[in-house]
Parts: C-alpha cells; sequence; structure tokens
C-alpha cells in the first residue's frame, strides 16, 4: 500500500518485533508487511487485512447473510482492504488480492475469494 497504517494486534506486534531485532543487528530491512488483525465474537468471527475505511467504496459478497462472506473496500477500482467475516484461511489471498492493481469493478470480486471455513 502506499501508505502508512497504525495497526496494534498480535499479528503487527510480532512481525514488527523479529524485523526490528534483525535491524538492531544489522540487517537493514524495510517494513513492507501488511498485517492483519482478527477477533472472535461468540460463534462468529472476522479477519481483516489492508484499509477497513466506511468511507471507501465496499463492494459485499454474503454466500450467508451477515454470517458468512467477504466485504471488499475499493478506491479508485483498486483493492486497499478485505474483511473476512467467518470466512478462514484466506487472509494471504487477500493480501494477494490487495497487491494486484486493478482495476476492480463490483463483478470482478464477486466469488474472488473462496468461502472456506
Amino acid at each position: 500500500m502506499d501508505k502508512r497504517l497504525r495497526i496494534e494486534h498480535e499479528d503487527n506486534a510480532n512481525t514488527m518485533g523479529r524485523r526490528a531485532g534483525r535491524n538492531v543487528v544489522g540487517a537493514n530491512e524495510p517494513y513492507h508487511y501488511l498485517p492483519y488483525f482478527y477477533s472472535d465474537l461468540f460463534d462468529l468471527g472476522y479477519e481483516a487485512v489492508g484499509e477497513l475505511d466506511s468511507r471507501l467504496e465496499t463492494v459485499t459478497d454474503w454466500p450467508e447473510p451477515y454470517q458468512k462472506g467477504v466485504v471488499y473496500y475499493l478506491q479508485d477500482g483498486r483493492v486497499r482492504g478485505v474483511l473476512l467475516w467467518s470466512v478462514w484461511d484466506q487472509v494471504g489471498a487477500a493480501r494477494e488480492l490487495i497487491a494486484e492493481k486493478g482495476p476492480f469493478k463490483a463483478g470482478d470480486l464477486k466469488g474472488r475469494l473462496p468461502k472456506t471455513g
């Protein structure tokens, strides 16, 4: 992504800590990792990666309305963030989608990420 994001979560802390430790001993590696955050809410849960901002265009894909689905956040035809609602093991695929230049339209994203979990 071409902007700074502040993410306070375990995934970011672990990854950034390892990178910082290597850099302290001379590795001089940039930090370009796109972290994710997650939470569980009773029987539901989510994983989110990238920029989730209600001001962005959203495209929803709910095979089970409000129980299981994906919300894509777009800006200028490019995916900026992905919310995986009770869809598991797709963070890597979401990161790859965010890295793609696009442009994407709503129809391009329906069914894009597998509904596993």
